[in-house]
């Protein structure tokens, strides 16, 4: 024990110690023979009084500690200091604290990753007793210094501190990426006070925000601005989702591109029907056949239609697993009746035994004469005969029928009464179902009749979008020909992709030159939203340019906006903006965010 008390200080002696109820209880004191005065720096021997003074240190063995050290109030000898007296002081605790140092810093560690109420109680349980006070006490204890002088490159953002009602401004070193400073407003007066206690700053990277231009203008005006390229992208496309939006209906009919690929799509659904037929167990036998064949997991699933992590958890049962699996209610119930039934059976066939005729056997047993010659056949099954075969439905005769007509085209009404001149007799209902069913499955792959009779195709609106983010080639649910039909048949869809994807190539090309020839193409079309893109681009030009030409963005600051509204749930309501500064920057320094 004296050698951890030594650890704490090596003034200390250790004198005794006793633990109670989870706690233990260290006496220690001083061994120092001269205490330096705080206030004037004399040396002095001489004890006026000695004083118990109790704090608390890190746990031993899950039981709080609670050290009580004999301290000695001191005369200073320098007639010249203002204190006639002055108490002992050590390193490792601070002045009237009731904490060491090292039990602070542990508290401040645990709490940074949870609110104070929640941190308060983990502590209460293992580490000290502490409250939610004394914990925010702590973090605003020790504010984090930003070195403003070595900052040069930074990226700044707002974020909401409540949404739609104050919002703040956060800082990102580039070069360290870290963040390194936030500020509770993004007016424009508070952003350019607070970028001019910046001095060196050479780069800014913003998003597209006039205040923030203006602002880095005024208290930086030699500072590079660089506008964001993925704000630029984003603001670009969705400016052209508007303008299709008012072209485009949410299905739109293009020209079927082949017989060949109608057939084959229908092809694939009506395999997806069969397979949804199968049970758990004869989906396993296929499994089994096709790891057999050397296929991979990937294209088992695909073609027998199953989710990859039902495919994981049937193949990691075990086999006792996988067979209690395959029963399902009704098996489990028909397995029920069907050991009752052998259970009569044998009660039967025992009473025949000992002797008993038919006559008395169903005296008593209740059971009819003829029941009890089945029972005593040798050959009995005691399975139901039309167990397990499926019984054809009403609607099952015409469901050939059916599919040819909603192949043509035909109306759901139409077909009702051809099939029931046909003989079908069963409820309106079902054949409606049927026929949303089949339209639903076959969405894709569902012809219309047009005028001039020319078969056509429906795609959808949200599927034609993708193409304004990604290449075609990326784009599963719309194939190259159809593309190409739409350009031509939608010539509005045409000129948005293309004039996106030009800018996304200058983006990527560096080709700062191509900027004023694209804009000027992109006049052209006369498309008010790219009128309006076009309009900011104008205003924040030379931002623009800068972004085309340097690799610099506001990704760092957007990654670590996502972090700082992890911590501000996590204290929501419960501490101020200089709590959630503090916290964040410390957590930063403590590299427990990056």
């Amino acid at each position: 024990m004296d050698e951890f008390i030594k650890q704490l200080d090596q003034n200390l002696d250790y004198i005794c110690h006793e633990i109670i109820n989870g706690r233990c209880y260290i006496t220690v004191a001083s061994n120092r023979k001269e205490v330096i005065c705080p206030f004037c720096g004399w040396p002095s021997s001489k004890t006026h009084s000695t004083y118990s003074r109790t704090f608390q240190d890190l746990p031993i063995q899950g039981n709080k500690v609670f050290i009580i050290m004999r301290n000695r109030k001191m005369f200073c000898n320098n007639p010249d200091c203002n204190h006639t007296t002055f108490a002992e002081r050590f390193d490792f605790i601070s002045d009237k604290a009731k904490k060491t140092q090292r039990l602070e810093d542990e508290i401040v560690r645990l709490s940074l990753n949870c609110s104070s109420v929640a941190a308060s109680k983990t502590l209460r349980e293992n580490v000290a007793d502490v409250g939610k006070s004394t914990i925010c006490n702590l973090l605003k204890k020790e504010i984090p210094v930003v070195d403003k002088e070595n900052v040069i490159a930074v990226c700044i953002d707002d974020f909401a501190i409540r949404k739609r009602e104050s919002y703040g401004t956060i800082m990102v070193d580039i070069s360290k990426r870290q963040i390194i400073d936030m500020i509770n407003s993004r007016d424009y007066e508070t952003v350019c006070k607070w970028l001019k206690t910046y001095p060196n700053l050479h780069v800014v990277s913003r998003d597209g925000s006039v205040t923030y231009n203006n602002a880095i203008a005024d208290a930086h005006p030699g500072a590079l601005q660089i506008s964001d390229r993925f704000h630029l992208l984003k603001n670009l496309t969705s400016y052209g989702k508007e303008y299709l939006k008012k072209k485009l209906k949410p299905q739109i009919l293009i020209q079927a591109v082949s017989q060949e690929t109608s057939n084959e799509g229908t092809g694939t659904i009506k395999q997806a029907d069969e397979n949804r037929k199968l049970t758990l167990k004869e989906k396993y036998e296929r499994i089994e056949q096709l790891l057999a064949a050397g296929k991979c997991k990937t294209a088992i699933c695909q073609s027998i239609n199953m989710d990859i992590r039902a495919y994981d958890r049937l193949m990691s049962m075990t086999p006792e697993e996988r067979e209690s699996s395959f029963q399902t209610k009704m098996m489990t119930v028909h397995e029920e009746k069907v050991k009752q039934k052998m259970e009569r059976v044998n009660e039967v066939r025992e009473l025949k035994k000992i002797g008993c005729s038919n006559h008395e056997i169903s005296r008593r047993t209740g059971l009819n004469r003829s029941t009890i010659r089945r029972y005593l056949d040798e050959n009995f099954n005691p399975v139901h005969a039309s167990y397990g075969k499926k019984k054809n439905g009403k609607l099952t005769p015409y469901i050939k029928e059916i599919d040819e007509c909603l192949e043509k085209g035909i109306m759901g009404s139409e077909i009702e009464k051809k099939i029931r001149e046909m003989g079908y007799d069963g409820s309106s209902s079902t054949v409606r179902q049927y026929i949303t069913d089949w339209k639903r499955c076959r969405k894709l792959y569902y012809d219309r009749s047009r005028e001039g009779g020319r078969k056509t195709e429906t795609i959808e609106r949200k599927n034609i979008f993708k193409l304004l983010y990604h290449p075609i080639e990326n784009v599963k649910s719309i194939s190259r020909e159809q593309f190409e039909r739409i350009c031509n048949e939608y010539p509005c869809f045409e000129k948005i992709h293309s004039i996106i994807w030009e800018f996304k190539g200058l983006l990527t090309g560096k080709n700062v030159d191509a900027l004023d020839k694209w804009m000027e193409k992109a006049k052209k079309l006369g498309i008010p939203e790219i009128d309006s893109f076009i309009c900011g681009l104008e205003r924040d030009l030379d931002a623009v340019r800068n972004a085309i030409k340097y690799e610099y963005s506001n990704g760092l600051v957007e990654g670590s906006i996502n972090k700082l509204k992890v911590i501000k749930r996590v204290i929501y309501g419960r501490c101020s903006f200089e709590t959630l500064r503090t916290k964040t920057l410390r957590l930063e320094k403590m590299r427990l965010l990056n």
